[in-house]
């Protein structure tokens, strides 16, 4: 019972990344003012606009819970040394990050000033971002060691590197805000692709685990 509890918490590191992808899609077509190359995706959730509701709602908010129940399965399944144990919490609280996020939107065009809220929304999201790609980099590592994962550590070490690579971009866009939209969507998908593999990995190890019992 147990065992099947665990292998649906991989699930979210799968749904999550969908259910975010979809939603961002949704509100960027409902939104004939927003330019996806230029514009952050949290502007789609921005105080007092027509997507406010469905992009906190719907794909923050739910998006970061199951992120974090991504990284609570990391945390039970391939925890075995203080660097995967620190890699799996930084996971966690990516998930935790993108949910704030949600709870917390910024003011139209996410300035870099403005509201208390708008504030607390920025200081969240730069937290959630270094928090994935450091827990990446950190799990990649420890990957090194265990059989389940040995054949994509080097490919989880990448996808961290390319993360920061791609936040200094998206970071550098900040004052023109030009690309700012496209650096961000393509961190984000680095991010989301290895959520997916290395779930699926999991949730794989886990039918294997059961028909080794059976």
């Amino acid at each position: 019972m147990k065992r099947n509890a665990y292998k649906f918490l991989t699930l979210g590191g799968i749904i999550g990344p969908i259910l975010f992808t979809i939603i961002t899609l949704l509100g960027g077509y409902l939104r004939t003012d927003y330019d996806p190359l230029n514009n952050f995706v949290s502007e789609l959730g921005a105080t007092n606009s027509s997507t406010e509701l469905l992009m906190n709602y719907i794909g923050f908010i739910p998006s970061g819970a199951l992120f974090s129940l991504f990284g609570l399965s990391l945390l039970i399944i391939v925890s075995k040394n203080l660097s995967s144990r620190i890699g799996s919490l930084l996971i966690v609280l990516f998930g935790l990050g993108m949910t704030l996020a949600g709870i917390f939107s910024c003011d139209p065009g996410c300035p870099s000033i403005g509201t208390m809220e708008s504030i607390i929304h920025d200081r969240v999201s730069a937290v959630t971002f270094i928090s994935a790609i450091l827990g990446i980099i950190l799990l990649g590592f420890s990957f090194k060691k265990m059989a389940i994962f040995r054949n994509i550590s080097v490919y989880t070490i990448l996808t961290g590197f390319i993360s920061l690579i791609l936040l200094i971009f998206m970071i550098n866009s900040f004052e023109s805000r030009n690309l700012t939209g496209l650096w961000q969507r393509l961190l984000l998908l680095s991010i989301f692709l290895w959520t997916i593999m290395i779930g699926l990995r999991m949730f794989k190890y886990f039918d294997e685990l059961k028909a080794n019992s059976d």
